[in-house]
């Protein structure tokens, strides 16, 4: 178990680019104590408290896969071609329904938050029913086609999706307040120019690299796989337990049951004396 760990060394982290920041200016006050230090104008992020830091994240998020949590994918990047990624990565994402719909995965955003999407749920629900159903013309079907693209990651849903925590790719202001609001857990991965106090799971590093971004997704799947591991393992030693208590009692019914031989008792003769 926990092989995984032993390969996410400090210079992998280096190789992905995980300890570079952002300029200088934009640099948050609460991250100072993260930073290795600024390099040509560019704040740079220490190495050896990034990987302890995934380190405890790691089993933390373990024991939260291990209770079946579910979470909510928050990316938006104009610069970088999220749609893709995610895709791709929920694509192979081990653990999937017959719907079509990630084990842990209750839903994602890549393009554009759509701002009231949590508090005025049953609009949108009914909106997603409305243009997705095969009886509209062609016409309307044409004229809400814009929609489509930002609702992609919600239509497959048939209830609103109360995740039991998000976690956001990257910064973004508009879902980040209205998340708040609904006093959820929250785990981003942190940048030099963001805020840490946000987020109660904490995972620091560049957001803007492609390759760190995969290796998050990575991060997230050797949890998911370690907590269902947990998950199986106890399940069987409760199931082993059960069986060797009902044996028990079969073992004792039976006992009772068995009809016990008589014990022969001898007979004294009384012999007559002449």
């Amino acid at each position: 178990m926990y092989k995984s760990l032993y390969n996410w060394n400090l210079s992998y982290l280096t190789k992905i680019r995980a300890h570079l920041g952002h300029s200088e200016k934009t640099i948050n006050y609460n991250m100072n104590s993260y930073l290795y230090g600024i390099r040509d104008n560019i704040a740079i992020l220490n190495t050896t408290k990034l990987w302890l830091s995934y380190k405890y994240l790691f089993f933390i998020l373990i024991e939260m896969f291990y209770k079946r949590n579910s979470f909510f994918l928050i990316g938006i990047n104009k610069n970088l071609p999220m749609e893709k990624l995610m895709l791709k990565w929920i694509q192979k994402y081990p653990f999937q329904n017959k719907n079509n719909s990630s084990f842990y995965i209750s839903g994602y955003m890549d393009k554009k938050w759509i701002q009231g999407l949590f508090s005025n749920w049953k609009i949108f629900y009914e909106f997603i029913k409305y243009i997705s159903h095969y009886d509209i013309k062609k016409k309307k079907q044409y004229k809400y086609e814009r929609y489509f693209p930002y609702l992609k990651g919600i239509t497959n849903l048939n209830k609103m999706p109360i995740p039991d925590f998000f976690i956001f790719l990257n910064d973004n202001k508009l879902a980040l307040n209205e998340v708040k609001l609904l006093q959820t857990p929250l785990l981003g991965i942190i940048d030099s120019n963001m805020d840490p106090d946000d987020f109660v799971l904490k995972f620091f590093g560049n957001n803007d690299s492609i390759e760190n971004l995969n290796f998050f997704f990575n991060f997230l799947t050797e949890a998911a796989k370690e907590g269902r591991l947990k998950e199986q393992q106890l399940f069987f030693f409760f199931l082993v337990v059960k069986i060797k208590e009902q044996l028990k009692k079969n073992i004792k019914k039976s006992s009772k049951n068995i009809i016990q031989p008589k014990s022969k008792k001898k007979k004294k003769k009384n012999g007559n004396k002449s």
